[in-house]
């Protein structure tokens, strides 16, 4: 049996869906933001409306309207039992088991919880994925059959939506071929793994069905697109098979991966291609005209995914012992506080080790370093378990992943990566 953690449940409480009630869930975004302030949001548990708009001050989001929907725990923790009991796992951002690759991907767009059924250690794997329209032609038929095939036969597992069409297509065919699929659904959950073919699936580990939404909504054209981001952050290349041209899902959720940079997006070019195929490769997909070919495709970088990152001001200590201050090749004068490093100085991403023992030298101030504005005692920076999380947020923040931050400081295994050039400072 899971077990959620009191983190998990104040989100599933903030974002609660299962009850009609006067008080709106938090978005996505407002979740974020939240997260921002408080990463340990059960620590709001409790709390009277103005203790929790100290806390979250900044995010934007009601002290009010947070303390209700924390309030309706009883009836949430009765709801979440039953569908433990059905087989439905709800997966928050705050738990190890999140694919984390999509808030790397989507940002501010990314759902903090996730409903799945299934073999969950599939989220895990960045697999390909395959989407099209709900009417297709034998060829474009032939086409998601024969991806299919090719991503079994590289052993990664086959990213759907589990629609009508080029959907269920590639997921059958997945599993004919003996391979494993994510299906992401835009409608009821619930009723999807009570049919046989995806219980099936379920059972012999080939399969895992997850939804944003609540897992008996029904299906509506705003959850499908809701839906169809989601396919694109799980899969490092998601191929589309045959698309309408400027209306439908398929056009709409490729136009907006395209757009926003969601995850690399490849297009058939080959016999059965739909109208819409050929416009998106002029929208920027990749064109693909052999199904093998998705395979050599790479996902977006991190550069890719954040091309604004803004460069590190550094906070010097005039008062630091010269032994800590001055590494062995420069005795030079700390630079005066706030000062950007000038274009003489050797760029850190041409650095062999990380900087100078005390070219950075933190102060505590009595208040958690995260932003969550907890006081803390003694010479501490953070509140347990709260650094991890803050320096996460911040390196994504300036660098856009942890890969990128430790390319840049040359701590990356070898042949990692080209040393980017040096950012030029910010107005």
């Amino acid at each position: 049996m899971t077990t959620l953690t009191q983190d998990s449940l104040a989100l599933l409480a903030l974002t609660n869906r299962f009850d009609a009630s006067e008080v709106p869930p938090l978005r996505a975004s407002e979740v974020w933001r939240l997260l921002d302030r408080v990463p340990e949001p059960s620590s709001l548990f409790g709390l009277e409306a103005r203790a929790i708009a100290e806390l979250t001050a900044g995010s934007s989001v009601e002290a009010e309207r947070i303390g209700r929907l924390l309030d309706t725990g009883v009836g949430l923790a009765v709801r979440l039992d039953r569908l433990l009991e059905s087989g439905v796992v709800p997966l928050t951002v705050l738990d190890d088991r999140y694919p984390h690759r999509l808030h790397e991907r989507l940002q501010g767009a990314t759902p903090p919880v996730l409903y799945c059924a299934g073999e969950l250690s599939l989220l895990g794997v960045d697999g390909i994925g395959v989407v099209g329209s709900r009417d297709v032609g034998p060829e474009a038929v032939e086409v998601a059959r024969s991806v299919a095939a090719a991503v079994t036969s590289a052993r990664l597992p086959l990213v759907s939506g589990g629609a009508k069409g080029v959907d269920k297509i590639s997921m059958a065919a997945a599993y004919e071929a003996g391979g494993q699929s994510v299906g992401v659904l835009a409608d009821s959950l619930e009723q999807a793994i009570g049919r046989s073919d995806n219980r099936r699936a379920m059972l012999e580990g080939s399969a895992c069905l997850c939804t944003p939404y609540s897992p008996s909504a029904r299906f509506t054209a705003g959850n499908a697109m809701g839906r169809n981001k989601i396919i694109y952050g799980l899969s490092r290349v998601t191929v589309v098979v045959t698309s309408a041209h400027g209306e439908g899902g398929t056009w709409a959720g490729a136009t907006e991966a395209i757009k926003k940079r969601y995850g690399r997006v490849a297009v058939w070019v080959g016999p059965g291609a739909g109208p819409g195929n050929a416009p998106l490769v002029r929208a920027g997909a990749a064109p693909v005209d052999c199904p093998d070919a998705v395979l050599d495709l790479e996902p977006i970088s991190a550069d890719d995914v954040a091309a604004d990152q803004m460069e590190l001001t550094f906070d010097r200590q005039q008062s630091i012992e010269p032994s800590l201050t001055r590494s062995a090749a420069s005795e030079a004068e700390p630079a005066p506080e706030h000062e950007h490093l000038s274009e003489s100085e050797e760029p850190l991403a041409q650095a062999a080790v990380p900087p100078a023992a005390g070219a950075l030298l933190p102060k505590p101030t009595g208040t958690c370093w995260c932003g969550c504005g907890k006081r803390v005692d003694g010479d501490a920076f953070f509140l347990s378990r709260h650094a991890a999380g803050a320096a996460q947020r911040a390196v994504r923040k300036h660098f856009g992943s942890e890969e990128a931050f430790l390319l840049m400081l040359g701590e990356a295994p070898e042949g990692g990566g080209e040393q980017p050039s040096q950012a030029e400072p910010m107005a």
